[in-house]
């Protein structure tokens, strides 16, 4: 028998105490993969997809119902991105086919809820990468419509067909510039960049083209510059300082020019007029609607129909059949002729509360997924003035949007669970 002194000791180390944080990964596969569809079937609008549309919508019914505890807070919280939708389904009580108006205030919600179950569930890198998929789905079906591209391909406006190709390519660029991501998934997003930006061409759209050129740019300068600047305290301030300084200047010595034509002549470049193709008539019939019914408009649904003597006016100046439901071409003037001033209100308030969001994001992490959600973010806004993409429903812009907002909470970053004690022997 071993005598117990002379058996060796262990001598007890101090524990050591470390903070301990849990991260999710957002969604799997078959979620993600779910996901996909959903965004490929209002990627690509077309008319056969809704009985889909509405079958994947009892799928996020079903997402909200198992995961309700996290969602249903998510949804309070993201308030702002329900506001129109509700004022829009007052509008019942005053618009001229209250059933239409009921219907589409229920998919004006909708739109916002999907939005934040899929922001809820995925990644901000998730929920722009199954855009990208979609995306990249939709630009190999359409190479059999390439003739038709200056005529929108599959989609009733060349602007709308423009802007989508515009999503791809810059989802595809920031995938390709993110070391993040798999090898795999790079090597596939790769011949997407030059493909989606030759179909922009060929769609012959002016703001698509430049967002091409300016976004594709803007990326890349983030991933040579802007990365290494935010790793030196406070550069990243005095770069955007010197950059707005330069940018007023530059804008103070065009205005003061002696007869500047630069906007006619830059139209003229790129085939416009002054006309903007027509949207100034739009316009001009949208502000004598909204004057007949200022603060309320006319409700849902209330102005583009068969009987309505000022829309079959535009419609006939516009060379449209008889009875064809178009659009203002300016998110701004549809909310205003259909929900008025307050309708208005709401809206701009949405967009700043979104927009805003994502700027901060930006600033507290300049990452190459949150740079790129903030191009897309002004893309979107950009085209608010020349197009009513932001005033629909299930629509790619509309998602874009909403998840500028809900990702600047930041669900997946690295959660604090408490302090862990190691304890250990020597």
């Amino acid at each position: 028998m071993t005598d117990i002194a002379q058996r060796p000791q262990v001598a007890a180390v101090e524990p050591a105490y470390v903070n301990v944080y849990s991260v999710e990964k957002g969604a799997g596969v078959p979620e993600q993969v779910f996901v996909t569809f959903w965004m490929f079937i209002i990627y690509l609008p077309l008319e056969v997809f809704s009985p889909l549309r509405y079958l994947c919508i009892l799928g996020f019914l079903a997402l909200m119902a198992y995961d309700y505890r996290r969602l249903m807070p998510l949804m309070f919280r993201s308030w702002p991105l329900f506001i129109v939708a509700l004022f829009g389904l007052m509008s019942v009580g005053w618009s001229p086919f209250p059933g239409e108006a009921l219907r589409s205030g229920i998919l004006f919600v909708l739109t916002s809820f999907v939005a934040v179950v899929i922001a809820g569930r995925l990644t901000t890198q998730q929920a722009l990468r199954v855009v990208m998929f979609a995306g990249m789905i939709t630009t190999i079906v359409s190479i059999p419509m390439m003739p038709l591209f200056s005529l929108g391909g599959w989609y009733a406006s060349k602007n709308y067909f423009a802007a989508h190709m515009l999503f791809c390519m810059l989802l595809s660029l920031i995938t390709v510039l993110n070391e993040k991501e798999h090898a795999w998934l790079r090597l596939l997003a790769l011949p997407f960049v030059p493909v989606c930006f030759y179909f922009n061409l060929l769609a012959n759209s002016t703001t698509a083209l430049v967002f091409a050129i300016l976004g594709g740019a803007a990326l890349i300068g983030v991933k040579l510059f802007w990365s290494p600047v935010t790793r030196i305290r406070g550069l990243p301030v005095f770069v955007i300082l010197a950059a707005f300084a330069a940018l007023v200047t530059l804008m103070l010595v065009v205005v003061n020019m002696p007869d500047n034509e630069i906007v006619a002549k830059f139209l003229g470049l790129v085939g416009k007029d002054a006309t903007l193709t027509g949207r100034t008539s739009l316009w001009e019939g949208a502000r004598l609607a909204a004057e007949e019914r200022p603060w309320f408009g006319t409700g849902l649904e209330g102005f583009w129909f068969y009987d309505s003597g000022a829309a079959q006016t535009l419609n006939e100046n516009d060379y449209k059949a008889y009875g064809t439901k178009l659009t203002f071409h300016s998110a701004y003037w549809e909310v205003r002729v259909h929900l008025g001033f307050i309708g208005l209100a709401l809206f701009i308030y949405y967009l700043g509360w979104t927009s805003l969001r994502s700027l901060g994001l930006w600033f507290r992490d300049g990452s190459l997924v949150n740079s790129a959600l903030l191009i897309l973010v002004i893309v979107n806004l950009t085209i608010t003035f020349t197009e009513s993409t932001l005033w629909s429903t299930f629509t790619t812009p509309a998602y874009l949007q909403a998840l500028a907002g809900i990702a600047a909470f930041r669900l997946f970053d690295p959660k604090f669970e408490g302090v862990g004690k190691i304890v250990g022997r020597k």
